[in-house]
């Protein structure tokens, strides 16, 4: 079971990053935040954790079909993806941290 929530938590987070400026659906990205009320914005491309419920269930039902597991898989995919943002680095936090290493 853990290895079917790693699998939907690393296919989510793959779907989140590749919305992101700069990545290679950022234009989705961008008209989703033009286009669509605040709202939805974290459950359809904004936040990985967010996205789990629809589109880790979505991705489930896909690959293992419906059974008594899908809801403990999708929430401990939640879960992985919390870790995974909270062991990730900043963007702001490189940069302040390479700034004061130029300047030693």
């Amino acid at each position: 079971m853990f290895e079917e929530s790693l699998i939907i938590a690393l296919i989510v987070f793959s779907i989140w990053y590749t919305m992101q400026e700069g990545e290679i659906f950022g234009w989705l990205g961008t008209w989703f935040n033009k286009h669509l009320p605040y709202a939805i914005h974290p459950p359809l491309y904004d936040c990985n954790i967010c996205m789990c419920p629809w589109y880790g269930s979505a991705l489930y039902v896909i690959l293992y079909g419906i059974n008594w597991q899908w809801p403990v898989v999708v929430i401990t995919a939640m879960g992985i993806n919390v870790v995974i943002n909270k062991w990730s680095p900043d963007k702001d936090m490189q940069t302040n941290s390479m700034v004061k290493e130029n300047e030693s």
